[in-house]
């Protein structure tokens, strides 16, 4: 197996309470050709002093920037890795052979441009909200919804250009991406393994920027062909209890004495019951 440098992208702003999570659980990565990379806002909440802490492990610049993806674009003009990897500073890797795994995926399937895989949900303190089950690839699905859990995609260097992002995209840049690489011609797979976290916080913009994400949204419709009209419904609506099912069939993977970052006693607490016998309607207020 070939040894390629993998970068790791973050951008992060005022997150001091995740990320020390992020940055341990790139360090403690068992494939040896890592460069993390963090582009910070000009945080003012001690995110500072753990970026210095983290000594050489980590490259990272601390100034004013137009939003996450021109953080992102810096940190990946930055970069020199082969393989880009893209974790959010409150989200982090699932285990210590996430890269290692990843990096031996794209060695067996040279034709692949983007890997990813599926993504454990957790609250901010760490618990378990439910697993985030990713299908094989499909186009059309693409168009529909966005089933690619962000910080558990790779992406081949040679499929990206400068910038990476588009920064008229200040939510759903991610999406954007998938759908340009896919409109470009290059080829998804899928790594059968949960990759990261995705924590559902207070302050993430799903939950504060949903005028935003509309607004994103149209935008990706008019520059698209998406399938979000009406007669798409059925197929979203028939693909999140398939998520909820399929989800359910890896929590026996989710070990709480083997992932790469914080886990509070009791993590998979109520996971089982959330995943399959529950509307998230009737979740705590926290989770949802």
């Amino acid at each position: 197996m070939s040894r390629p440098l993998v970068s790791v992208l973050t951008p992060s702003l005022n997150q001091a309470r995740w990320l020390s999570d992020n940055l341990h659980s790139v360090a403690v990565q068992t494939y040896p050709d890592i460069e993390h990379i963090v582009m910070d806002g000009g945080s003012t909440d001690g995110s500072i002093e753990l970026l210095q802490a983290a000594g050489d492990n980590v490259v990272w610049r601390s100034e004013p920037d137009a939003g996450q993806a021109d953080a992102l674009n810096q940190a990946f003009a930055l970069s020199t890795g082969e393989i880009i990897g893209w974790i959010n500073s409150d989200d982090a890797y699932f285990d210590e052979r996430v890269v290692e795994d990843v990096v031996a995926y794209f060695d067996r399937h040279p034709e692949v441009d983007v890997a990813y895989g599926h993504a454990l949900q957790t609250a901010a303190d760490g618990h378990a909200i439910q697993v985030l089950w990713a299908p094989s690839f499909d186009a059309d699905l693409l168009k529909a919804l966005d089933f690619i859990p962000q910080p558990a995609a790779f992406i081949r260097r040679s499929a990206l250009a400068e910038p990476m992002l588009d920064v008229d995209f200040h939510f759903g840049m991610d999406y954007e991406l998938w759908l340009r690489l896919h409109n470009e011609g290059r080829r998804f797979g899928r790594v059968s393994r949960i990759l990261a976290i995705d924590r559902h916080q207070p302050e993430r913009k799903s939950l504060t920027t949903k005028d935003v994400y509309r607004a994103n949204l149209a935008l990706l419709e008019a520059r698209y062909e998406m399938h979000l009209s009406s007669e798409w419904e059925r197929q979203r609506t028939t693909f999140y209890v398939r998520q909820r099912l399929a989800g359910a069939l890896l929590i026996p993977r989710v070990a709480p004495d083997r992932v790469a970052f914080t886990a509070p006693h009791g993590m998979k607490s109520g996971l089982l019951q959330r995943q399959l016998l529950s509307r998230k309607s009737t979740w705590p207020e926290e989770y949802r």
